[in-house]
């Protein structure tokens, strides 16, 4: 299997996957480390915990893949690293890029992917932030959560939250909030924050609600998964797994990701509405809603 890499930790480092260095950009902010190829990762202490990142694999591909085989209700912790996988330690994530066969050919496998521990809890519940690229240009997020064995061998009462690819939906990252529970944040373009007040309906309703009310509009914001605004969506995270929504937080910066004027607009309307505590909330909405329109109607096209 590969070497040993020992990963000194007063929490515990549990983690999968990717060595696209740019990706994690969009998720937290990375710092370097060490790397060792097809590496089992075990901490150096006592009350660490011991992980193969890419046990966790089998989840990740049923959360993202309609033909993928169904999630286990279990993972091990330790034993699944391919010989062939090159594993990077960098901070707090452990990142994994598997690539096989040849280019010419066609018959490659690529994956690159990482996780990093969000929050662990005294009694073994785990949250963590993973992303994942299967060879393409899409960088797919998730929230893992689950319980940890008593004996730190395995994970089970897994639950995968698919978010999105990098500024589409993503997974921003993870806080702690004022009350101790996780707070989870996807990233939004422009285009989201226009569709924000139609986000109670299915998305193919939110599209013909939001073409109606705005017309040409709504295709001049931008929506790329480069394209990520100011503001996030935030759920909060219950003990058991599940994701109940928050709001629309805004993350004033002094440089905007698009300086088009209908995306500072927007922006900046999310940031009156939030005031100083930041937040959107659903009784918001409405007041959110009348200077959208404000702005569809004073931007030129």
């Amino acid at each position: 299997m590969g070497r040993l890499v020992g990963i000194g930790s007063a929490l515990a480092v549990i983690a999968v996957a990717g060595l696209f260095l740019g990706f994690g950009a969009y998720f937290v902010e990375d710092h370097a480390g060490d790397a060792s190829s097809g590496a089992l990762l075990v901490s150096a202490e006592a009350d660490s915990l011991s992980v193969d990142p890419t046990c966790l694999w089998p989840v990740l591909d049923s959360a993202f893949s309609p033909d993928a085989v169904e999630a286990p209700s279990r993972v091990s912790l330790q034993g699944c690293v391919p010989a062939d996988a090159e594993t990077e330690i960098d901070g707090d994530w452990i990142r994994v890029s598997l690539q096989r066969g040849d280019p010419s050919t066609g018959d490659v496998e690529r994956r690159y992917s990482g996780v990093r521990v969000s929050h662990l809890a005294d009694d073994g519940r785990v949250t963590l932030e993973a992303y994942d690229n299967w060879g393409g240009s899409g960088v797919f997020s998730s929230l893992i959560t689950g319980q940890i064995d008593a004996n730190a061998e395995g994970l089970s009462d897994i639950k995968v939250h698919a978010f999105g690819d990098r500024c589409n939906g993503g997974l921003a990252g993870t806080s702690i909030g004022a009350d101790g529970q996780v707070i989870a944040a996807a990233n939004m373009t422009p285009w989201d924050i226009m569709v924000a007040p139609f986000a109670d309906l299915p998305f193919e309703a939110q599209w013909a609600a939001a073409q109606e009310r705005y017309g040409a509009a709504l295709g001049n914001a931008p929506s790329c998964a480069a394209c990520c605004s100011a503001v996030t969506r935030e759920y909060e995270v219950a003990a058991e797994g599940t994701l109940a929504s928050v709001g629309l937080r805004y993350n004033p910066r002094e440089t905007l990701a698009a300086e088009d004027a209908l995306s500072v607009c927007l922006e900046r309307s999310v940031g009156e509405v939030a005031g100083a505590g930041g937040l959107v909330s659903a009784e918001d909405q409405a007041m959110l809603a009348a200077l959208i329109d404000d702005c569809v109607n004073s931007t030129t096209y």
